[in-house]
């Protein structure tokens, strides 16, 4: 939730000599970062978000739906107090690593370069909190939709979360994606949504009755956010101004964004009654106490993967990974149990696979660009 941050530099500054973990990237004419961590951090990010949110997902049907049903907001608000809290006990394992790495090069230090900035500057609580709300405004939408819509029309509807990324990002940053960034986005969504129809035809049509105008309306409302928080966070990555404003960490995003969702959260769960009920549920049934522990630490540690893919990356690569890891997962799902695919179906996996094949040479060639750039 699921759902910026970085040791990236500002668009035009240097990374800050300071920051330990402190990343090499470079700016593309269009905004977009270069990254340079190579296949083995994406590789990494893409494992830990797919692991994590696969179990967030079998959990999330379980609390949002049927009898166990809890209040979406209660979820959400202790879901983003345990994301603040592994973030808090973050900070405090970096801090102290970076005191015990200054301890030791205080006598080799340089004197500091006095038109160096960076300590100077202040992180932008103010877009922090603007993308705290839609993130928080699309989590809610997405979880309150289940209730009213079929699952597999919600699914659908989230896994062309690509396209309102790349044109809130067109719209609010400006961007120009290539011929070929639109093509990939479209093959993976065109491929995302064929297959979960092939599967699903029997289910939507008997669940008709249940895809309520509010429903859809909810999911357009999600995809709408979901694409304007890609761009906040692109808005937090490269500041605007300078001289006032750096990037936040990964771990500062983290708990920052956390922190401004239970503002959002906390008043609207005390208000429509989910946090006294949610609390005399968890009083009354263990096994709801197990499994929003498990929940919440199964999102903390999918946070910690999807800040670290943004930091190292993208939102790009950020979305690409999570709109595919549902489509993999049932890919997986299907093999292990023996099932056979349809010719449509392996079409579906064919176009989804073409996108990212797309998307990767695009970053690469944009990696290169910036190599020959610089040298």
């Amino acid at each position: 939730m699921c759902k910026t941050d970085r040791i990236f530099p500002a668009r035009d500054a240097p990374a800050p000599a300071s920051t330990a973990t402190a990343t090499t990237t470079s700016t593309t004419t269009d905004g977009e970062s270069t990254p340079r961590y190579g296949l083995a951090n994406l590789a990494l990010c893409a494992l830990g978000i797919c692991v994590c949110y696969l179990y967030y997902g079998i959990l999330q049907e379980r609390l949002f739906t049927g009898r166990q049903r809890l209040g979406a907001s209660f979820v959400l608000t202790t879901q983003c107090v345990t994301n603040a809290i592994v973030a808090w006990v973050w900070a405090q394992v970096e801090h102290s690593d970076k005191q015990d790495e200054r301890t030791k090069s205080k006598a080799s230090t340089p004197p500091k370069d006095p038109n160096t900035t960076t300590q100077s500057q202040s992180l932008h609580h103010w877009l922090l909190f603007v993308t705290s709300g839609f993130y928080v405004g699309a989590m809610a939408c997405s979880n309150e939709a289940i209730q009213y819509v079929s699952y597999p029309v919600a699914v659908l509807a989230k896994s062309c979360k690509l396209i309102p990324t790349m044109l809130v990002g067109q719209l609010m940053e400006s961007k120009l994606y290539s011929t070929a960034e639109w093509s990939a986005a479209l093959l993976i969504s065109t491929g995302i949504v064929l297959f979960h129809l092939t599967r699903h035809v029997g289910t939507i049509g008997s669940a008709e009755k249940d895809q309520s105008t509010y429903g859809m309306f909810l999911l357009l409302a999600s995809l709408g956010m979901d694409g304007v928080l890609s761009s906040c966070q692109n808005f937090l990555k490269f500041p605007r101004n300078k001289t006032a404003h750096r990037s936040p960490t990964a771990v500062e995003t983290m708990l920052y964004i956390n922190l401004y969702a239970v503002v959002y959260l906390w008043p609207m769960c005390v208000h429509n009654g989910q946090w006294s009920d949610g609390v005399l549920r968890l009083q009354s049934e263990d096994s709801l106490v197990t499994a929003i522990l498990i929940l919440n630490a199964t999102v903390a540690l999918g946070q910690i993967f999807i800040f670290l893919c943004l930091t190292w990356f993208s939102p790009l690569y950020t979305t690409t990974i999570t709109t595919t890891r549902k489509f993999l997962t049932v890919v997986i799902s299907v093999l292990l149990f023996g099932h056979s695919f349809t010719m449509t179906q392996w079409f579906s996996v064919v176009l989804v696979f073409s996108g990212l094949y797309l998307i990767i040479a695009v970053q690469r060639t944009k990696s290169l660009h910036g190599k020959q750039k610089e040298d």
